[in-house]
């Protein structure tokens, strides 16, 4: 005898809403039950802040944006930064952008500081702010077990539903969705630990006045804690407006944050 055989198709689509709801919140509730609580290690450099709110994106973001308020970095005019102090002291990636000959876009930059990234990332993993390789790829496949073993049990019925002649359209709109759902939680999953979570939420609290009114000294971590957009309004807007221009920097991320989601705010605690 069939599994569900004696169900009629409107049963199972009830049966199967339902489970696609349960497994969705599970996908998102197990990680933040089970995530590590990493080490005690918190840094105040707006380059680690950056990686751990979003990613390598972000990090990006933040080191375009101490260069260009302190003057180390201008705008071309066409979509691009220029250097024009290659001497201003800096971070190893600050002077990776300030050795730059030519200009370049934000996709360029993201590029030239790829290295950087992942150096600070191993760090912050030895540190206990980042889940480690083992610990991600864990917790990811653990994420997406529900909505997998719920696809498998709706393409079964779908099959016997369709060699019986059943219309399965429904049910497979509801495949489709499970599938992107399973694909979202795998890419967008946060990356840091209870610890880097945590340490990002205490900088935010305590530096609340930069989402407003950020000075020049503090538009790196102003941008690394909540994005290019506090910029909007300064006289450091152009950062922003050609961050904005830069449409393919971030995309594959996977050095920190919420799988590198490279968004203005960062996702501080939505990926689970």
């Amino acid at each position: 005898m069939q599994l569900f055989s004696s169900w009629t198709g409107g049963d199972f689509l009830l049966f199967y809403i339902m489970l696609l709801l349960v497994a969705t919140l599970a996908a998102w509730w197990v990680p933040a039950q089970l995530r590590g609580e990493g080490g005690l290690g918190e840094s105040a450099d707006a380059e680690d802040i950056a990686l751990l709110v979003g990613g390598r994106a972000s990090h990006t973001d933040s080191v375009i944006a101490d260069l260009f308020t302190r003057g180390g970095l201008t705008e071309t005019g066409n979509g691009k930064f220029s250097v024009v102090e290659p001497g201003l002291p800096a971070s190893p990636s600050g002077r990776a952008l300030l050795a730059t000959r030519t200009p370049f876009s934000h996709d360029e930059a993201h590029s030239a500081l790829a290295i950087h990234a992942a150096r600070i990332a191993a760090r912050l993993r030895r540190e206990g702010l980042m889940l480690g390789p083992e610990q991600l790829t864990r917790f990811r496949w653990l994420s997406v077990t529900p909505l997998m073993t719920l696809a498998m049990i709706g393409l079964y019925r779908q099959r016997a539903g369709s060699a019986l002649g059943e219309p399965t359209g429904f049910l497979i709109v509801l495949l489709v969705i499970t599938a992107v759902l399973a694909l979202i939680r795998l890419i967008k999953f946060d990356q840091r630990t209870a610890a880097g979570i945590e340490a990002v939420r205490r900088r935010r609290e305590s530096a609340s006045r930069l989402r407003r009114a950020p000075q020049a000294s503090e538009a790196a971590m102003a941008v690394a804690l909540f994005g290019t957009g506090v910029l909007v309004g300064t006289p450091w807007e152009p950062v922003h407006a050609l961050r904005h221009k830069g449409v393919g920097a971030g995309k594959g991320d996977s050095d920190g944050g919420d799988g590198g989601d490279g968004g203005d705010g960062g996702c501080d605690g939505c990926g689970g």
